[in-house]
């Protein structure tokens, strides 16, 4: 079982194109863009301030499936 999951995680790395990164990292780069404005925002609204923590939580877990799916060599 754990031979056909190393396999099929194999097969899908070699699937991503080289791009893939670059756009994970330009969406990382948005989300930071989102997260600086709501933080301002944030010292106003309480909303605001929940907004932020989830955006930074989605952007976490981006970081995280982009270095598992396209590590930096």
């Amino acid at each position: 079982m754990q031979e056909q999951i190393a396999s099929k995680k194999q097969t899908t790395l070699a699937a991503i194109p080289e791009e893939c990164r670059e756009s994970l990292d330009c969406i990382g780069a948005g989300l930071d863009r989102v997260m600086a404005l709501l933080e301002v925002e944030s010292e106003c609204s309480e909303a605001c301030h929940g907004i932020r923590c989830l955006v930074g939580m989605i952007k976490a877990k981006l970081e995280q499936t982009a270095g598992e799916l396209c590590p930096r060599e």
